[in-house]
């Protein structure tokens, strides 16, 4: 009993990460090019196992330069 009650809090859990996780999405992908980085950057982590943490300084590097570029 106590294994189904543990398995219902993590299906819970899980479809809350899912939805805040589409709920952000919406909210920071506004146009194309940051539809192209999401994307770049979810195949990066995924297929690749790109750490993190580099895709995270790499974005911040191409959003300086795009900064930079328009101002």
């Amino acid at each position: 009993m106590t294994g189904d009650f543990l398995d219902g809090v993590n299906v819970a859990s899980l479809a809350l990460m899912a939805v805040v996780t589409a709920q952000l999405a919406r909210s920071a992908v506004r146009d194309i090019p940051t539809a192209l980085l999401a994307i770049l950057s979810a195949v990066l982590l995924l297929r690749y196992r790109v750490n993190a943490t580099w895709l995270i300084l790499g974005e911040a590097l191409v959003g300086l330069l795009a900064w930079r570029l328009r101002g």
